[in-house]
Parts: C-alpha cells; structure tokens; sequence
C-alpha cells in the first residue's frame, strides 16, 4: 500500500510540474517555437500588444532597443484575457540595433511594413510558412542576415532578397510562386540575371527599379499585370520581351531604360498603346497600329523629337499626359473615334 501511494504522489507530482510553468516551449516539426503551456501574461514580457478584435492581438512598435533576442509567444494574456498573437505591426522592432535574433510563432499570419528597418544586428529570423502578408521593406538593412530569396505564404509569393545585397547576382524565382511582390528587388545593383518561372502571374511596383546590373529579362507568357515602375532606372537593360498575354502596365514601368532597343511597345494582344521605349530621342515619325484602341498614360510623355504621330480611328481614349513636352510635334490629326482625352494630353 505505502508503495502504491507513494507512486501516486510521485505520478501527480510529474502531472503537476508538466502544468506549472507559462514560458515552456517546444520546436514543431517545421522548427518554429511554439508556446505550448499557456499564455504569457504581458506583465512578464518586454514586448507590447495592441488589441486588433476579441481574440486577436498585434505586437507594437516599443521601447526594444535593448533587447538581443526575442521570442513572439502565440498567446498572451491581458487582463485576464487570452489572445492570440496575429500580427507584427508596422515599425515594430525598427532600428533596433541590438536585436541578433527573433523568432516568430505559426499564429502570425502578417508582418507590417517596415517591422524589422535597420535591425543591422540581426543574423537570425524565423519566418513561418503562415505568414501571408509581409510589408514594404520589412527586412531593409538587415544586411547580416544570411543571404537568400525569401519566399513566403507556403512559397506562393517572392518577397525579394534579404541579407547582404551585394551578394545578389544571380537569382532563379522558385515554381511555386505566383507574385513578385512590389520594391522586391529595388535598388539590388548587383543583380544580373534572373529567372522567371511560368508560375509568375504578377510583378509589382518598383520590383526590379534602379537594378542597374540588369542587361536581359524574359517574362513568361503567365504574367498580367506588371506595376508602376517595375524596371525604372534598369540602365542596362538591352532586352526584355513583354508577352501579347500582358493586360496591364503600370506608369513610368521602363522608365530610365535608355538601352533599350527603341520601338513603340503595345500590350494586351495590341490592343493598348504603352508608348515608347528605349531611347527617346529616336522618337521621331510614330504609326500607332490599327488593333490598339487606347494610348496610356504618358505614352510619349518628353518625346521632345517626336514631329509626326499617326493615330488610327480604332483608337478610342488618349491618356493623361501622353504628349506632355513633345515640343517638335507642329500638328496631329484626332480620329472622331476619340472619346476620351486625359489631363495635360498635349
């Protein structure tokens, strides 16, 4: 009987220790750090919390700059009430610069714009697969973070390269992504190649803007829509091939690509008029084709040697400033198909 009793003492005593604790943690099989006891009470944590809804709650912008590491619980407790951990909100852990390492749990779906700017400390972070939505510039000046092609919502999205940019060269887009998200590879002057697999169906604003390294790009027949200056400032772009199936293009996309072989640039199976690009000063006699219906925005927007533009009446709307500054232009003839005429056309 003594034996009994004693092994259900110890037995409870094991049950009760496993309990106790607010701070254990385990790894999961993907390696994320998961909370698995019960909630931290945010009196017991450096970081602060915003309340988003009844449940949910996101880590704020505080006063970290001390901190060297931090682990994200998946649950808090406020006021005796528990919710879990969603988000990173914007500016959160900017310019902390003793921050060497984060980890962030599997009930974070989104990370604001900016959250992590200039942790130029930080050689470690853990980004789980739920994470769906990541912000502008998130991890910019992060430079001593290893250096890899960040892929995030189960690989569906490129966020871009983090970690040192200079080692950017070369850089083949996984085939599970379906987006390039905007400013992904802004400013990488290194980058000279890159690949781009027919999973591709969109590629953001300023994606690949001030790539200056950049001589060739080929993007796949599965793209629609490429965002506002997604090559500006590629000044050694030579070529690149805009596929039929693209139905849209962002303002000042090529911008600044003076390399470019010059050439009026139609899209959407012919049917819209991008304008010219290239070298603009070779902007001279322009024949729009009959299958275009619509002349874009800033189409010939400085095509200050342009003298003669031929527009057919298939044509039906002229952009916002599409000759704006095409000074040696003396005449043009506007078909009566002409509905439209945007702002400061001419």
């Amino acid at each position: 009987m003594r034996r009994k009793a004693l092994s259900l003492i110890v037995t409870l005593a094991v049950c009760m220790s496993m309990f106790a604790g607010t701070d254990k943690s385990a790894k999961s099989d993907d390696g994320q750090i998961e909370n698995i006891i019960s909630p931290v009470d945010i009196s017991q944590s450096p970081l602060k919390f915003k309340i988003l809804s009844d449940s949910t709650v996101e880590v704020e912008k505080g006063n970290y700059k001390d901190l060297d590491s931090v682990n994200i619980p998946s649950k808090v407790r406020i006021d005796g009430k528990v919710y879990n951990v969603t988000s990173i909100g914007k500016y959160a852990f900017d310019y902390c610069s003793s921050l060497t390492s984060i980890s962030i749990p599997k009930s974070v779906s989104s990370i604001g714009s900016e959250a992590f700017k200039g942790c130029n400390s930080l050689t470690s972070i853990s980004i789980p697969k739920s994470i769906s939505s990541i912000g502008g510039r998130a991890f910019y000046g992060c430079e001593k973070l290893t250096p890899h092609l960040l892929t995030y919502d189960n690989g569906t999205k490129c966020y871009g390269w983090v970690g040192n940019q200079d080692s950017c060269v070369n850089v083949v887009i996984p085939r599970s992504v379906t987006s390039i998200r905007e400013s992904a590879f802004s400013g990488y002057r290194s980058l000279t190649s890159i690949s781009i697999p027919e999973s591709v169906t969109s590629i953001g604003a300023s994606a690949f803007s001030g790539c200056s390294s950049l001589t060739s790009i080929s993007i796949p027949e599965s793209v629609s829509t490429i965002g506002d200056r997604a090559f500006s400032g590629c000044s050694s772009l030579t070529s690149i091939s805009i596929p039929e199936s693209v139905s849209s293009i962002g303002n000042n996309a090529f911008e600044g690509c003076n390399k470019l072989t010059p050439h009026l640039l139609t899209y959407d199976n012919g049917t819209k008029c991008y304008g010219w690009v290239g070298n603009r000063d070779s902007c001279v006699n322009v024949v729009i084709p009959r299958s275009v219906t619509s002349i874009r925005t800033s189409a010939f927007y400085g095509c200050s040697s342009l003298t003669s533009i031929s527009i057919p009446e298939s044509v039906t709307s002229i952009g916002e400033s599409a000759f704006y500054g095409c000074s040696s232009l003396t005449s043009i003839s506007i078909p009566e198909s002409v509905s439209s005429i945007g702002n400061n056309a001419f």
